[in-house]
């Protein structure tokens, strides 16, 4: 009997890590930190104690307490085997750190498998020195549509959209059925046909793990395509006389591509802190300029000439370019990725006191509740597991769908018994 059982994700946006076992062995969909901007013993000031990160976040509940997963030296004076048992393997949805950031801790001997461009983004990262916690992980790949055999699962990835390239959807085949989990997803961005065709593929699963991040802000939230993000931006190019100052979130590598091709059809260069010009170079994206190289004297001189992206340890590089109302700041889902996280208050401080006109200009990469409920509808699985949400409850299944809302660790949900109607 297989059965599924949920590590993070439970209440709250990322920190996905889904379980599914049978027969001894175990498949792990993502494994990613708890991301919860001004909430839990982690925050502000506090972090996890060097040479103790792991064992401060398994004895705190940010890591899962499961054995046979870490390096044996990580978890020393545990009680937690480490090392791998041969009978467990890792398969990773995206490059983003509330599903991938606990990665570095895994035993070696572990498989762990992406997407190429994932593993592609994850070594950019080392080099520019933004590696994972815990050491660099060693990924194998899988293309799109590939399948891995492992103990008694059959586990096929699939390509989905988000705003990283690489996202993936898996599709994991037991002996009561097919579970699949979308990853982040969403039907709103530059590839809504892979999303698309992920639904056709996991039609009439047995149950269907589905994030649900945007049922968090209620059914007010609203999406806008990514061509009309590309509108925008080229749009404030163009009204602005002087300055332009945006925060873009850097592994979106699809509009930061986007944004280069924009800024330089209208004169202007994007100048990047130094780590995020290394981790473009790193990818082979042009051309890659750093605020380091060009220097204050040439951006003022000429601030109609450039983009500065600014980094948030960096506001007070405020005080020096010209600001005012000749510039704009434009936020594309940068940090602080929004209102809920306490350093976008600082922000906007720092724009108020330099008389700096805002304006948000991105798009999510998630679906919006009613693409949501629509994806369920494709889908049609017997069992709906709603997570990576606040407010999970609000996903309503179709008739003939059941909704588990699940449990953070130890409960096992199982997945045999056939009933389209009523309790699984």
């Amino acid at each position: 009997m297989a059965t599924v059982s949920f590590w993070g994700g439970i209440g709250v946006i990322g920190s996905s890590k889904i379980l599914i076992e049978q027969d001894g062995w175990r498949v792990l969909l993502d494994f990613g930190l708890d991301f919860t901007p001004g909430r839990g013993l982690f925050r502000g000031p506090v972090s996890p104690r060097p040479g103790h990160a792991l064992k401060d976040r398994l004895r705190t509940g940010g890591a899962p307490w499961l054995p046979h997963l870490y390096r044996p030296e990580a978890v020393q004076g545990l009680d937690l085997p480490g090392g791998s048992d041969g009978r467990t393997a890792l398969f990773i949805t995206h490059a983003h750190l509330d599903h991938i950031g606990l990665t570095g801790w895994v035993d070696p001997a572990v498989p762990l498998y992406c997407s190429p461009d994932t593993q592609r983004l994850m070594e950019a990262l080392a080099q520019s020195g933004q590696d994972v916690e815990g050491g660099h992980p060693r990924f194998q790949v899988i293309p799109d549509g590939g399948t891995i055999a492992f103990g008694p699962f059959r586990v096929t990835r699939y390509p989905v959209d988000h705003d990283v390239i690489g996202a993936s959807g898996y599709a994991v085949e037991t002996d009561d059925g097919i579970l699949a989990f979308t990853g982040d997803i969403r039907l709103h961005g530059r590839h809504p046909e892979l999303s698309l065709a992920f639904a056709d593929a996991v039609h009439g699963a047995r149950a269907l793990v589905i994030e649900g991040t945007t049922l968090s802000q209620g059914f007010q939230h609203i999406t806008i395509p990514e061509s009309e993000v590309d509108r925008r931006f080229a749009s404030a190019l163009a009204q602005t006389p002087g300055l332009v100052m945006m925060t873009l979130y850097p592994r979106n590598i699809e509009r930061v591509t986007a944004f280069l091709a924009l800024a330089q059809n209208q004169g202007r260069r994007i100048l990047w802190p130094e780590p995020t010009a290394r981790f473009l170079r790193a990818l082979g994206l042009q051309p890659i300029d750093s605020l380091a190289d060009t220097g204050l004297d040439e951006i003022v001189a000429h601030p109609e000439g450039y983009v500065v992206q600014m980094a948030l340890d960096e506001l007070p590089l405020l005080l020096d370019l010209p600001t005012g109302p000749g510039s704009v700041f434009l936020h594309a889902n940068g940090e602080p990725l929004g209102p809920f996280d306490p350093a976008w208050e600082v922000l906007q401080d720092w724009l108020k006191w330099t008389h700096t006109p805002f304006w948000p200009i991105g798009t999510g990469g998630h679906a919006s509740p009613d693409d949501l409920h629509r994806l369920v509808e494709w889908v049609a699985p017997e069992i709906v597991f709603p997570l990576h949400s606040q407010e999970p409850d609000r996903l309503i299944p179709p008739p003939g769908t059941v909704r588990w809302l699940p449990e953070r660790g130890g409960r096992r949900y199982p997945l045999s018994g056939r009933s389209r109607r009523g309790t699984p």
